[in-house]
């Protein structure tokens, strides 16, 4: 009688109350420690370490007005000059290593005239630029050790200098002043962000006569920030109030595209994205944040303690700081505690050890019965049959198991059955391409399934020529037997109608008659390309049943030729009379591939498709070689590019290469 009580009844009790008392047990020990003295020591932290950040701006900003007021008094004594820039090239690049922060100094007039010395992020030596005269161009030359021109001239080009942000800026403020943001760009790309010091030079009349700006590089900034220890793994960035980046500890470019601010949305870093993201929900726009704020959020599902402060100077500076550290960073208290819970606990486990063995003694022996039957199933006994009685699961299984083992004896048979069915349907396709005068020619198809729905073939049709060959391509809707018997019946007809026909046109419409019949009743269609190439007379003549048509490449002028798209599909409506498309453009070296949509929809594991883009960057890459080889490599670089994902849709293709 025992041994039909459910197992449900018997197991549950004697597994769970176990387990609920070791649980119960490690839970209060891993919580009871104090994690308020973590969230303590975190705080203190992240504060310490915005200390610091702040410290260092405050310091690296002080050296730009400094630099100003120095250059102003020069300005007055003569040693710098607004009208011969040339005297300034020494004395400018004397300040410049005096305060090695400073990464460049510009001196501008009103009647266009200006100068800088500039030294790179990672460069040691300086490069100077001058405009002598308002017509002038701009120079650029190489500065040796000490200022002199070290060579060449590096470029020349024409400069507007009181159109420039910072000279404008300067002018609209009246007053010194920081400028925005930009992008330094060095022959035509950008090389780093930034940032500049401006402030008018007026004469005795209080009129504007120039500009002084000395500017710093946000590169200076990063490297400050990525050599913080910030927690264990944690982050720091800063960012304007629009949300661009000013500087991160992680090495990341704070440049879009070389060309462009990057708005800290758009970062590559997950953290620094998604930590911004995060406060924009919060307080609606970085605007809103006044003051110093602690914030905790998930990122990738792990948790994560964020401090925002906002860092203002004397001037017009607004920015954010932000850094972000990972929990785990400052749970060890913790996890040391929770170590000695598990400890603690083994007792209990072990206990809990001991009583699942006495379970365990009462289970084996229906397993164990169990795993030899299957055993000889997998030694391909499958007629033998297997009886447990020892409790009511167990029965019910043992009889799951002899109608699972007739199930599977039936699908063992389909799969023969299948596999002969693949079989046939291979060798449906063409053994090998045809030899054709002037014409290179090779065909691939590959199904998804045992057996698929894509088709393709070589006919021989009247009129048929040594220098002509006649492909059929077709698709079937759907996969598996139903796909390839459709596919089947269609080739049968083509076969053996396609010598009777007079026109490609003539051809697909009598198929379409035979498909539609049975083809309206079941709701299965299928798409057809028809296409003739024909060396001698430079010709191709094709029909399109709802199949897209012949992509035509030419190396010589790198074109790909947009055919017209074709008619409805086969199978879907009755009397549908095809008409024949002509191209006659034939030209030795063009390249010709008729393909199914399994080609160009294949997918990755992104779930991103290949592409006909893809496709055509491939055949102008591949154009040189064989269509062999061209087949050959297509069929590798759609593999590749699949990577892991099951194949799910049948792929089929023809190259013809007019030699």
């Amino acid at each position: 009688m025992f041994s039909r009580i459910s197992i449900k009844w018997i197991l549950p009790p004697l597994l769970v109350l176990p387990v609920v008392f070791v649980a119960s047990v490690l839970t209060w020990l891993a919580y009871s420690t104090g994690r308020e003295s973590a969230d303590d020591l975190a705080s203190q932290s992240m504060h310490q370490i915005h200390s610091r950040i702040e410290e260092h701006l405050s310091h690296l900003l002080d050296m730009p007005p400094a630099i100003n007021e120095l250059s102003k008094r020069m300005l007055a004594t003569g040693e710098l000059s607004l009208k011969e820039m040339d005297r300034n090239r020494v004395p400018v690049f004397e300040i410049l290593n005096i305060f090695p922060a400073v990464s460049s100094v510009v001196i501008g007039a009103e009647t266009g005239e200006v100068m800088w010395n500039i030294r790179y992020p990672g460069e040691t030596t300086y490069e100077y630029a001058i405009k002598k005269s308002p017509s002038a161009l701009m120079e650029e030359y190489p500065l040796g050790d000490g200022g002199q021109i070290g060579g060449d001239r590096l470029s020349q080009y024409a400069f507007q200098t009181t159109l420039r942000p910072w000279y404008r800026a300067a002018i609209e403020a009246g007053e010194p002043t920081w400028g925005q943001v930009y992008v330094w760009l060095r022959n035509g790309q950008g090389e780093t962000l930034g940032i500049p010091y401006v402030e008018p030079v007026r004469n005795s009349e209080g009129t504007p006569i120039g500009v002084i700006n000395s500017e710093l590089t946000l590169a200076d900034i990063s490297a400050f920030l990525s050599h913080l220890q910030i927690g264990k793994t944690g982050k720091a960035f800063i960012l304007e109030r629009d949300g661009n980046l000013i500087a991160t500890s992680v090495g990341l470019s704070c440049m879009k595209e070389g060309v462009d601010r990057l708005p800290a949305v758009e970062a590559a870093d997950v953290w620094i994205k998604q930590a911004t993201q995060k406060l924009q929900l919060k307080f609606g726009t970085l605007q809103n944040i006044s003051n110093s704020q602690w914030v905790k959020i998930d990122i990738e599902g792990q948790p994560m303690r964020l401090v925002v402060s906002p860092y203002q100077n004397r001037q017009n500076l607004d920015w954010l700081i932000v850094t972000l550290v990972p929990d785990i960073d400052f749970l060890a208290d913790i996890q040391r505690s929770r170590n000695e819970s598990i400890l603690l606990g083994f007792a209990a486990v072990l206990f809990m050890l001991l009583l699942s063995i006495g379970i365990v003694i009462l289970m084996m022996r229906p397993f164990l019965a169990m795993v030899r039957h299957v055993r000889k199933i997998g030694q391909g006994q499958l007629e033998d049959r297997i009886e447990l009685t020892d409790n009511l699961e167990m029965a019910e299984l043992s009889d799951a198991l002899n109608h699972m083992m007739d199930d599977l004896q039936d699908r063992i048979q389909l799969r023969r059955s299948l596999a002969l069915a693949m079989e046939v349907q291979k060798n449906l396709l063409p053994s090998q391409s045809p030899q054709v005068e002037g014409l290179d020619i090779a065909g691939n198809s590959t199904y998804c399934d045992q057996t698929g729905g894509d088709y393709y073939d070589f006919l021989d049709v009247m009129e048929f020529s040594e220098t002509m060959v006649v492909t059929a391509l077709g698709d079937v809707m759907g996969h598996g037997v139903a796909a390839a018997l459709l596919m089947a019946t269609a080739r049968g007809i083509l076969r053996s109608h396609s010598n009777e026909s007079d026109s490609l046109a003539h051809l697909m419409t009598h198929l379409n008659e035979h498909l539609a019949k049975d083809g309206i009743r079941s709701g299965r269609f299928m798409t057809m390309l028809l296409c003739s190439i024909d060396s001698k007379s430079n010709k191709m003549h094709y029909v399109s049943a709802g199949h897209d048509p012949p992509i035509v490449y030419d190396p010589r002028t790198d074109v790909f030729t947009e055919l017209e798209l074709g008619q409805v599909p086969l199978g879907i409506m009755e009397h549908v009379e095809y008409e024949e498309n002509v191209y006659s453009q034939v030209r030795s070296g063009q390249v010709f591939m008729m393909a199914t949509d399994g080609v160009w929809e294949m997918q990755n594991e992104e779930g991103t498709q290949y592409g006909k883009e893809h496709l055509c960057e491939f055949l102008r890459e591949n154009a040189h070689l064989s269509a062999s080889e061209i087949s050959r490599r297509l069929y590798e670089v759609l593999d590749q590019f699949r990577g892991n994902v099951k194949q799910d849709d049948d792929v089929t293709f023809v190259i013809i290469k007019v030699q």
